[in-house]
């Protein structure tokens, strides 16, 4: 071979390369989905997610995450670890009630992020995986439950356990527990027993 046939050779080499390399580009941009306005997507992300309240100088209530994430236009989620703590009593008599979960997604009452973050209230909280709250010597345990703060009630209808200091109870039918008036509703059938003191 002499170097013109070598020349046109990598010349046809370059070409058809370069051909099939634009076949495949233009190929790939038709199968792409069209973009999804309602896609929702992370605008801000944490990592060691964590959000205090304070009244009065004095901490009321702490909510961690090993990750959070705020999306468009209303949703705060959390991943990993999930804790909210809250103080409970009066000045005399304070305690801790503690929720655990995998995940929650909070949803607000807003119409942007900006609003979200500044002025908006939460509507509701959507808790799943090993659901667990911690309250006056008793915890409650279920695989996910739902917070709606318009009335104050956290409930469930996945099997739920209760337990505490000489009691042990299993709801088939899940729960219903009103924070503000400290009431809870086990739904049955239910199975344990035991003997039950309110501090």
């Amino acid at each position: 071979m002499n170097n013109r046939t070598k020349l046109v050779l990598v010349l046809s080499t370059l070409a058809l390369s370069t051909a099939a390399f634009l076949a495949r580009e233009r190929g790939k941009a038709r199968n792409r989905p069209v973009y999804d306005a309602n896609l929702r997507e992370a605008r801000i992300t944490f990592e060691d997610f964590t959000a205090t309240r304070y009244e009065s100088g004095i901490l009321t209530s702490v909510a961690r995450a090993k990750s959070g994430y705020l999306l468009e236009p209303n949703m705060l989620e959390l991943f990993g670890d999930v804790s909210f703590r809250t103080l409970k009593g009066d000045r005399k008599k304070q305690y801790w009630e503690q929720l655990y979960c995998e995940t929650a997604t909070a949803y607000f009452r807003s119409n942007s992020l900006a609003q979200m973050i500044t002025s908006s209230s939460m509507d509701r909280i959507d808790l799943r995986g090993f659901v667990k709250i911690e309250t006056k010597g008793m915890t409650l345990e279920t695989d996910s439950a739902v917070y709606t703060q318009a009335n104050g009630i956290l409930q469930s209808s996945a099997m739920t356990q209760l337990s505490g200091p000489g009691h042990n109870l299993k709801g088939e039918g899940g729960f219903s527990f009103d924070l503000r008036r400290e009431e809870l509703n086990i739904v049955g059938p239910i199975r344990g027993g035991g003997s039950f003191e309110m501090p």
